[in-house]
């Protein structure tokens, strides 16, 4: 192993002990669960509920409505106070980010006993409705990163024939604030407008791209005679092309399930930082190793931390998490998106690579100087994102 080769590697087992450490450290130990916010829009006024399982009052505010072994009504009365205050400081809605409605709570009631969900319903005076409500919710996020917020609008009275139920929004502990258009309402994501998410975030993740185009300007190189000269055939490309792409999809794919599940949690201040010094790692190689194919183990290692940056975007998205394996579809749907858009760039990048590969310029300045270019603006974004600028 050369020298260069053995520094790059040597770092990458260092990021990879990061991911370890906090596999070890957090052990998967949460429940999946969401809470509910219903709203019934009338011209002055807004009416609605809460819907809390009894689980999450407890293990969350400290409250126990059981009496007996079973849910009390009295005993929900007589904590709700307690939950209201809760509420009220972790939930608000106004007309604008600077300004909320006070929230008058009317009555609490035990709703569906043997599955555990307590209601507190509520009244807000609004005057004219706004076209647009800003929301801000934090409830029952604590120390459960998968926990979700789930938003309703209501039309008529459940369960009269006129009842309609519109999932508009969903709330995560990485998306509290949401901009509510009330005559155009939004619905919750399903897997298949995940795979669109997935394909738009690698096309405007900027630092994504430059890491595989990073990857991809080596790739229409061997070595023969002691000299890199540009591949004969298009196979031996497509190869290495295709080992490359295969180990990168590998490596964040499961990183992205493993931080879905909050399995492994890094801070994005350490993840964003590590996927700017992937570029640099691999640019440099490109500039100055002596093996102009970046290790595999390197482009595993590095390919992690991608899947947790995918993944920080990915919790931002509103969708459900009430049962494992839709949400796992979202998972997969998110996943597949990102591969598509990374088929896409690759699709558009190598043929043009593959043309220029055995130019007199290729390798002096497109590899190179590219390479040096990458380099430079990866630097500046590890700089910012290391030190927090």
């Amino acid at each position: 192993m050369n020298k260069s080769t053995a520094v790059f590697t040597r770092t990458a087992l260092l990021c990879l002990t990061f991911l370890l450490q906090a596999v070890v450290q957090k052990a998967y130990g949460h429940t999946q669960g969401e809470n509910y916010v219903f709203l019934e829009f009338h011209p002055e006024t807004i009416d609605g509920r809460f819907e809390i399982r009894y689980d999450e009052i407890k293990e969350k505010l400290g409250v126990d409505i059981f009496v007996d072994g079973q849910p009390s009504l009295e005993a929900l009365n007589k904590t709700a106070p307690q939950v209201h205050q809760y509420i009220s400081e972790n939930f608000e809605i106004g007309p604008d980010d600077a300004s909320a409605y006070k929230i008058d709570f009317t009555q609490s009631t035990l709703f569906n006993p043997e599955g555990g969900w307590a209601q507190y319903h509520f009244e807000i005076k609004t005057g004219p409705t706004p076209d647009f409500l800003h929301i801000t919710h934090e409830m029952c996020y604590e120390n459960d990163r998968l926990h979700r917020g789930v938003l309703v609008i209501e039309e008529g009275v459940w369960p009269s024939e006129g009842y309609k139920m519109q999932i508009s929004m969903v709330f995560s502990g990485s998306n509290t604030s949401q901009v509510l258009d009330v005559k155009n309402p939004p619905e919750a994501m399903t897997p298949l407008t995940m795979i669109w998410q997935g394909m738009l975030h690698i096309w405007i993740g900027i630092d994504h791209i430059l890491f595989l185009l990073a990857l991809a300007l080596p790739i229409v190189l061997i070595k023969e005679n002691s000299k890199w000269v540009g591949t004969p055939k298009l196979g031996a490309s497509l190869k290495s092309l295709l080992k490359v792409v295969t180990v990168f999809t590998i490596a964040h794919s499961i990183t992205l399930l493993l931080a879905s599940l909050d399995i492994v949690t890094l801070s994005s201040r350490l993840v964003e930082s590590v996927i700017a010094l992937s570029i640099i790692l691999v640019g440099v190689n490109n500039v100055i190793g002596r093996n102009h194919n970046t290790s595999l183990l390197i482009i595993l290692v590095l390919g992690l931390f991608h899947g947790l940056g995918f993944a920080s975007v990915m919790g931002e998205l509103p969708f459900r998490i009430s049962e494992l394996k839709p949400f796992i579809l979202m998972i997969l749907g998110f996943n597949l998106g990102v591969e598509i858009g990374q088929l896409a760039i690759l699709l558009i990048v190598f043929p043009l690579l593959f043309a220029l590969r055995k130019t007199s310029f290729y390798q002096p300045i497109i590899l190179k100087g590219g390479s040096i270019l990458l380099v430079v603006i990866a630097g500046y974004w590890f700089i910012e994102r290391a030190f927090a600028l």
